[in-house]
């Protein structure tokens, strides 16, 4: 059967990231791929016994439809905890729970995107918001990212066109390459959102992952540009993943036109686990499980990147980072998509750098996640990653040298 998919579909490649999970399977694979938490500290027992507690007070009520918005209480609490986190002023009215912040980049592409629209991006950015753009047919221009953010006069060029609709931005922890920006580069984000009256995606999963110890700012550009700003946040990398809860903050009107997309969606994310996260919220102190996370993460991090410089050595520059999930390295003389056939080979495997790059840059960067795997899995991934680039460069010599 000759299927007549649409035009959009059959340009669009497979995310490499799900592509490289499904090795995973293989329970012999070391994956540095996916950007996956911990399970081991999912908070099982607090989750069943909040579950248990919505059960007792609501009963039938917990199957039926629910509002696009999403629920009332869960809205109400995201909104006070966000602004008294970022000092701005927040209501549930332009608080909306989707499906994940995943399903946010896909909304804000339904209600801003014609074909042939500017849509400007970090270099590198997270695959997953090219991938979400690409369905609505614009033209990504890439900005550079400098290692205190975004390249801001790149940046005023490009929003200064009449074509540009957004600039979509990880200012915190950034994926893939760990960023943060400067609390400079924040306002003069905001400056150039304000000056050119165009809007900004600011994805934030990771800003609440910040290492204790450390001073990077977290704060949101939404606070220093409230009209000019969508916010996406996400309880996956804080909480679970597997409820695929995120939410959106944004101008009354914005919320207004995602709310139009999102019943064409969906109707609306599921209400069963909103309530069970709101019957947690109000009964556990959620900061205190962050904590718990946040000082895992740390410890792994710095774990891996001894493991690097004991095992490769001057092979690679590290990049530096505080906080989030990932840690991103180049690695000299490399084509890291050609080194992946001698990782997986070695049972390890892990995100060529290009795979972020519109331009298909980056070749010998790679992404690496530290957080899904204990510290024998780290260090045996590291040696199982340092043998398959001893095995690439005995077959490359010329790269090698160059």
């Amino acid at each position: 059967m000759d299927y007549q998919f649409s035009d959009v579909i059959n340009s669009i490649e497979p995310s490499f990231i799900r592509e490289m999970l499904k090795l995973t399977t293989n329970k012999e694979i070391i994956s540095f791929a996916g950007g996956l938490p911990d399970p081991q500290l999912f908070p099982y027992e607090d989750i069943k016994n909040a579950t248990n507690s919505m059960f007792a007070k609501h009963k039938e009520s917990l199957f039926q439809y629910s509002t696009t918005e999403g629920h009332q209480g869960l809205r109400d609490w995201i909104a006070a905890r966000f602004s008294k986190a970022h000092d701005v002023e927040v209501s549930a009215d332009q608080v909306m729970i989707v499906s994940g912040s995943q399903q946010a980049l896909d909304l804000v592409g339904k209600i801003f995107i014609n074909p042939q629209d500017t849509v400007a991006v970090e270099s590198p950015s997270y695959l997953g918001a090219i991938q979400a753009f690409k369905m609505y047919s614009p033209k990504l221009q890439e900005v550079h990212l400098a290692t205190d953010g975004v390249d801001i006069e790149q940046l005023q060029r490009v929003m200064a066109s009449e074509k540009t609709k957004f600039f979509y931005g990880i200012p915190n922890f950034q994926n893939p390459t760990g960023i943060t920006y400067s609390e400079d580069k924040r306002r003069r984000v905001a400056d150039v959102l304000k000056a050119s009256g165009k809007i900004m995606l600011e994805d934030d999963p990771y800003g609440g992952l910040r290492f204790p110890g450390t001073s990077d700012s977290t704060q949101s550009i939404y606070s220093l540009a409230p009209d000019n700003v969508i916010y996406m946040g996400s309880f996956s990398k804080i909480f679970v993943p597997g409820f695929r809860l995120g939410w959106v903050i944004a101008p009354t009107k914005i919320i207004t036109n995602l709310v139009i997309a999102k019943q064409a969606a969906d109707l609306h994310t599921n209400s069963f686990v909103q309530a069970i996260l709101y019957e947690y919220v109000k009964t556990h102190n959620l900061d205190e499980h962050i904590d718990l996370i946040k000082t895992d993460y740390a410890k792994k991090k710095q774990y891996m990147v001894e493991a690097i410089n004991t095992h490769m050595g001057d092979a690679i520059d590290i990049y530096p980072t505080n906080g989030g999930m990932f840690i991103w390295m180049k690695v000299h003389g490399v084509i890291a998509s050609d080194l992946m056939p001698y990782a997986i080979k070695q049972n390890v495997v892990f995100v060529p750098g290009e795979a972020f790059s519109l331009s298909k840059g980056y070749q010998d960067h790679m992404r690496l996640n530290f957080t899904n795997l204990d510290y024998d899995q780290i260090d045996q991934g590291v040696i199982n990653l340092k043998q398959a680039l001893l095995a690439y460069r005995q077959d490359n010599p010329l790269e090698a040298a160059s």
